[in-house]
């Protein structure tokens, strides 16, 4: 700017315009000290060297050099002369002569410049840009800014093919023909994208970018028909869509199957579909039998769930068969029938009894006494009690008994069948006296009873009758003289007592007797008959 306000492209010519103190500013250029011994000036000749001959007759270079080995040689900065140099090619620009000469440095003076632009040594003050107005203001218009349009100098320009967006940017695009996004980025004419739910376009006429909403396509229309589905609108992406969801409480209650039948259940959209299917068991009275498996249903009868099919239940048939009942009963007991019970049981009917030292068994009636053949001393008797027949073994106990002490041909067996007994020497008839248990229809005396009997010495002769020509006897047997009857008390197995009366001898004597008849003997005689009357306790 001049000091009357009017722009010079001019550089030197606007510097001196101006003046300070009344003072010319004429350039003054210091006398040079001698250079250090080690400068190495070899930078500064590139001014002088060919690189710059067009320019030497325009611009003279001597103070440009001065100046450069001034700077290499005292501020002792490697790349300091490039700018001496940097300094003459701008004078050479402004005299309307652009040079490339960094090349010349080896790199030394290397000029970067930010991606994408590209270094240029000769390019214009004011590159144009894809901004209309810049463009219409400082390059196509004839003003006090055209004269920069005419000089070029080096700097970062855009590469060949490309265009600079703007002035304040340093992007570089292939076209002009582009929309500027509100981000800084830019887009070519016709580009189309989805920005949110909008979807833009690049317009090729205004340049401008224009949105419309996403235009959502037409969906055909949706059922939601299985059980447990509903319809709901939901956004996707920018588009409202219906869909099917799942809601378990709107699904139909779970089905229940009946007895003998099992769910089978499969999964559906959103609930289980539960179907009924018949098992392989058979059904009674409300419970399930496996096959095979016992079954109460008839008292006397075995049940069992059998592997054949009801055709007109579908489930098992119940297969019956009679329980077998074991009739064989032991020694003693005979089988009986017992109503409402399938089977009967073993009753016991008589005694048995088990002879010791041998496998003999025999059977004993209810109320009867057995002697052993063998064993006469011994008695079994069959009592029942409490409904249970129990054998009452009895042994009779005999009297001292020898042999020596008896008169010959007196020994003979009691009438009981065990005992021995004699009319002893030297004994007269007389009362002897026996204690046992009497017994009658079953019961007897609790306590052994005195029962008596005649037996001694009577006189018995045998002569020879010469009258009778004949072997003549007489006899006389000891017998009673006189009895009394007398009751006891016996005891009943069914706690009942009995009344019994007996005959008591009270006293014996020698009477005659008949000795003619063969097998009859009057030699003793005994008095235990008697008479029995049952009464209740």
């Amino acid at each position: 700017m001049l000091p009357s306000g009017k722009i010079d492209p001019s550089c030197p010519d606007m510097a001196h315009e101006w003046h300070t103190n009344d003072t010319d500013c004429d350039r003054v250029y210091p006398t040079p000290s001698p250079p250090p011994d080690n400068c190495n000036t070899t930078i500064c000749d590139i001014i002088k060297s060919s690189v710059f001959e067009s320019c030497h007759k325009l611009i003279d270079n001597d103070p440009f050099v001065l100046a450069c080995e001034f700077d290499v040689c005292h501020m002792n900065i490697n790349h300091i002369g490039c700018t001496s140099i940097q300094t003459y090619a701008d004078a050479c620009a402004q005299a309307g002569l652009c040079i490339d000469w960094r090349n010349a440095t080896n790199g030394i003076c290397e000029y970067k410049c930010p991606s994408p632009k590209e270094y240029r040594a000769c390019g214009p003050q004011v590159e144009s840009t894809c901004e209309s107005w810049y463009n219409q203001k400082f390059i196509l218009t004839d003003n006090e800014f055209r004269a920069m349009t005419s000089m070029q100098l080096e700097g970062c320009f855009c590469p060949n093919g490309t265009f600079l967006l703007s002035a304040s940017s340093n992007q570089c695009v292939p076209t002009c023909e582009i929309c500027r996004l509100p981000n800084g980025e830019w887009t070519h004419a016709n580009a189309t994208w989805i920005e949110g739910c909008k979807e833009c376009i690049c317009e090729e006429d205004t340049l401008q970018v224009t949105c419309r909403h996403v235009s959502c396509p037409a969906l055909p229309p949706l059922s939601c028909d299985q059980d447990g589905q509903v319809k709901v609108s939901d956004t996707v992406g920018c588009c409202q869509e219906e869909k099917c969801v799942c809601n378990v409480t709107l699904c139909p209650p779970v089905l229940t199957c009946p007895l003998g039948y099992t769910q089978k259940v499969t999964m559906g959209v959103c609930c289980s579909n539960v179907t009924c299917e018949i098992q392989n068991v058979c059904v009674f009275q409300h419970n399930v039998y496996q096959v095979g498996e016992l079954v109460p249903m008839k008292p006397c009868e075995k049940c069992s769930c059998s592997g054949t099919k009801d055709v007109s239940s579908g489930f098992n048939i119940i297969e019956c068969e009679p329980i077998p009942c074991d009739t064989h009963c032991p020694l003693g007991y005979e089988y009986r029938t017992i109503a409402g019970l399938c089977c009967g049981k073993c009753v016991q009917t008589s005694c048995v009894v088990v002879l010791p030292n041998s496998n003999v068994t025999h059977t004993i009636q209810p109320g009867t006494i057995w002697t052993p053949a063998d064993n006469p001393c011994v008695k079994y008797e069959c009592v029942k009690i409490a409904n249970q027949l129990i054998t009452i073994e009895a042994k009779i106990s005999c009297p001292p008994y020898d042999p020596k002490e008896c008169i010959p041909g007196t020994e003979t067996i009691a009438p009981d069948g065990c005992c021995l007994v004699c009319i002893p020497k030297g004994r007269m008839c007389n009362v002897t006296t026996t204690s046992m248990y009497l017994k009658s229809q079953g019961c007897h005396t609790k306590e052994r009873v005195n029962v008596t009997s005649c037996s001694g010495a009577c006189g018995t002769f045998t002569f020879y009758s010469t009258k009778m020509r004949s072997l003549q006897h007489t006899c006389s047997c000891c017998q009673e003289l006189a009895t009394t009857e007398r009751t006891v008390e016996l005891s009943c197995p069914d706690n009942t007592k009995l009344s019994y009366t007996y005959i008591h001898i009270d006293s014996c004597g020698c009477l005659k007797t008949d000795c003619s008849v063969p097998g009859h003997s009057g030699m003793a005689s005994t008095a235990f008959s008697g008479k029995s009357r049952r009464r209740r306790r």
